[in-house]
């Protein structure tokens, strides 16, 4: 078999038209992944390893560097798709703070109805758990340094100047919708981590469910946000 993708904990392997994916700590967060395999048509499956047959497999990075930018509809299904693996990463008392860009794929499988007709089924998955922490009373305790650069870090992990510190849950999804404004306009830099300026960065989609759904994330105060989808 190939690796067609890789990251800290988890590869995706290809023979002929068979993906095999291969991860670790399948028990620890279980219900993450169960989220992840939820909409998926498994073939096989074991402790820590699934297979899929008849996909297309792509990296979120090529994607974008291969598109430019993602579509209203792609970014929708980017946005749902994490949002429910990270309710079952919380569900297994955990959260991710810490995103990269290069350990999310997309998946692209054709459906096929009775009646004949034909359609794409497509999942964006995130595949590492090397950065995920355990939630404490509503927080993660972060006790080691980090780098700052990461672009997806909520105004509250930017503020971060001591440690240990303790950051609320929500920054996570905070976290998400600035993957989904980064992924509308990759070549522009996010300037400002203010709702009034998200406001105006994501006025093409205005008024649309997405819309909604990411301003609702972006609130300035982390109690304030919600991660709904309506």
């Amino acid at each position: 078999m190939t690796v067609i993708f890789k990251t800290k904990t988890c590869k995706i392997e290809k023979k002929k038209n068979t993906y095999k994916f291969i991860y670790e700590n399948g028990e620890k967060f279980k219900n993450f992944f169960d989220k992840i395999k939820k909409n998926l048509k498994i073939t096989y499956e074991k402790d820590n390893c699934f297979t899929v047959k008849d996909a297309k497999i792509e990296g979120l990075k090529g994607l974008l560097k291969r598109k430019d930018s993602l579509s209203y509809r792609h970014l929708k299904w980017l946005f749902t798709n994490l949002a429910k693996q990270f309710e079952g990463l919380e569900e297994d008392g955990y959260c991710n703070l810490f995103f990269n860009i290069e350990d999310i794929v997309r998946i692209e499988i054709d459906t096929f109805t009775q009646e004949g007709g034909s359609g794409k089924d497509i999942q964006f998955l995130y595949l590492n758990t090397g950065n995920f922490l355990p939630i404490e009373d509503q927080h993660i305790r972060i006790i080691t340094p980090f780098d700052k650069k990461n672009k997806f870090f909520s105004p509250e992990m930017k503020k971060i100047k001591t440690l240990p510190s303790n950051i609320h849950i929500n920054s996570q999804i905070y976290s998400v919708a600035l993957l989904i404004c980064f992924c509308m306009r990759p070549e522009e830099k996010i300037k400002k981590m203010t709702l009034e300026y998200f406001e105006i960065h994501l006025a093409s989609i205005a008024n649309t469910r997405l819309y909604m759904a990411l301003i609702r994330c972006l609130k300035n105060n982390p109690k304030d946000r919600v991660q709904l989808y309506i």
